[in-house]
């Protein structure tokens, strides 16, 4: 170690050393000489566990889910994959939600958080390493880590054994800084008040007074004082909440603050405003209700998700694809995403309303129904088809065009003429013969296209087929009033479907 004076400071300047993440506030002592470590903190003081755990507990909710990235508008999920496998079943004693729920817990208490890849001989595992026993070596990149348990020696890890999630720390590249650090006074603070009550309640709750005496009342003597010293304790004590008696003259005041007038529940609930400010936690998530009412306690729930967990997933998501992807062959397209969307879709209610709008139509068929209320399934098939409004879609799902008569009338007048024609114009020995009836289909379809849109093509056959039972082909004149009957049949009919 190498000694210099620099402005008549002596300063030591020693190696470069393990950046070990200290288990201890490095912000200073609280109020009674004692520095709190992390872990300490986060046992004792209510609201940085409140936030904490709030923020471990909804994020571990959340599924992770693997998805292979077809096209930028399609994608498949992957059930199978090995990540997938293994983030389900982390080890044989630990479960998704424990494993992600205490990862959460230490990246709020130290800013930092590792899992173990353990290889075994069928697949891959993940442990979870204390954060607080776990040091890392190393400068702009981590070039190792040193777990250090308790009762065993050091071991060694390289990064690739390592999964590491950090939170940023200015002058720090391989480790995160803490949030806790930021809070040091506000958490001191709340530290010294359950202190400060439990010293009032094990004094049987007595107010710090002082009983005064009128000067002309004379002195007592030894024995005097201390008997009204042992009746004083005795009732403060084994009698307290009954009414003290004074000798004359004698007078009680109080020389300490009250409740109120200390602003204690202010300052309690200024300590869990601090914290979840730090940690970006909007305050009726976590019972800070001043303000809240039912819409903006729904936004923000959206505000949850979106812009305060936000974050921490996208971390979380991009560390796992970057550090833990790549131990499997198959990367190719590979991401992850928390199933955010189940927080996010509403209730039942909603969901349904705004898909019956946008839709225009039901979405769920009548079993489907039954079996939300546990019912059995109706036997009726039409029971697990979804119903349509038949005067606003076909059975595509399409918009019906509607069908003007006249109009219709007319195309079909001008069609039949022109067929005739056509007959007449052969011999009639020959009009049986060269009878073409699929350019009939064909031209009457055209005809029809702009009034019937898809369903012309069936209505000219349908039609034209109607009209030749009525007709004969080989007779010289077409009575009208038969194809006006048949025509006006068919319009009827087109009506109804």
């Amino acid at each position: 170690m190498a000694i210099i004076s620099s402005y008549g400071t002596l300063t030591a300047v020693t190696a470069a050393t393990p950046h070990a993440l200290s288990s201890v506030s490095t912000s200073g002592p609280f109020y009674d000489g004692y520095r709190r470590s992390y872990a300490q903190i986060y046992q004792t003081q209510p609201a940085v566990r409140t936030v904490i755990d709030f923020f471990a507990r909804n994020i571990a909710q959340l599924g992770l889910h693997v998805f292979r990235r077809v096209s930028d508008t399609d994608r498949q999920r992957l059930f199978d994959h090995d990540l997938a496998r293994v983030i389900g079943r982390p080890n044989p004693c630990t479960t998704r939600y424990r494993l992600f729920e205490s990862t959460v817990q230490d990246i709020g208490i130290y800013a930092n958080a590792y899992w173990l890849k353990v290889r075994v001989a069928d697949r891959l595992g993940l442990v979870r390493l204390p954060a607080a026993e776990v040091s890392v070596t190393g400068g702009l990149l981590p070039t190792g880590y040193v777990w250090e348990p308790q009762a065993t020696a050091p071991k060694p890890f390289d990064p690739s054994e390592i999964v590491h999630f950090r939170l940023f720390d200015p002058v720090n590249a391989t480790v995160g800084f803490p949030p806790l650090e930021t809070l040091p006074r506000v958490l001191a603070e709340e530290a010294a008040a359950p202190d400060y009550r439990q010293h009032f309640w094990k004094n049987a709750a007595r107010v710090e007074s002082i009983i005064e005496r009128p000067k002309d009342a004379g002195t007592w003597k030894d024995s005097q004082r201390d008997e009204f010293r042992r009746q004083w304790q005795e009732f403060a004590g084994n009698k307290a909440g009954m009414t003290p008696v004074l000798e004359d003259g004698m007078q009680l005041k109080a020389i300490s603050q009250n409740f109120r007038d200390s602003e204690y529940i202010s300052g309690r609930k200024l300590t869990r405003e601090e914290v979840a400010a730090e940690y970006h936690v909007p305050l009726p998530m976590v019972g800070i209700l001043d303000h809240a009412t039912f819409s903006n306690v729904k936004e923000q729930h959206k505000q949850l998700y979106q812009d305060c967990l936000g974050p921490w997933l996208v971390m979380l998501e991009e560390d796992i694809e970057l550090q833990l992807l790549p131990e499997f062959g198959d990367v190719e397209d590979v991401y992850t995403e928390f199933n955010i969307h189940e927080k996010l879709k509403g209730s039942f209610e909603e969901q349904i309303d705004s898909l019956t709008k946008s839709t225009g139509r039901p979405v769920m068929t009548v079993n489907e129904a039954r079996a939300r209320l546990n019912l059995p399934q109706d036997p009726d098939p039409e029971s697990d088809k979804i119903a349509r409004n038949l005067n606003q879609t076909t059975e595509s799902g399409r918009q019906k065009p509607s069908i003007d008569p006249n109009q219709a009338r007319a195309v079909l007048g001008r069609f039949f003429a022109r067929q005739q024609a056509r007959i007449e114009k052969q011999p009639e020995e020959a009009r049986a013969d060269q009878f073409d009836l699929a350019r009939w289909d064909r031209e009457l379809a055209a005809d029809l296209r702009p009034l019937l849109g898809d369903r012309a093509d069936a209505g000219a056959q349908h039609l034209n087929r109607g009209t030749l039972t009525a007709l004969q082909v080989g007779s010289a004149a077409w009575p009208a009033s038969r194809v006006d009957a048949t025509v006006a049949e068919w319009l009827e009919e087109a009506a109804r479907v």
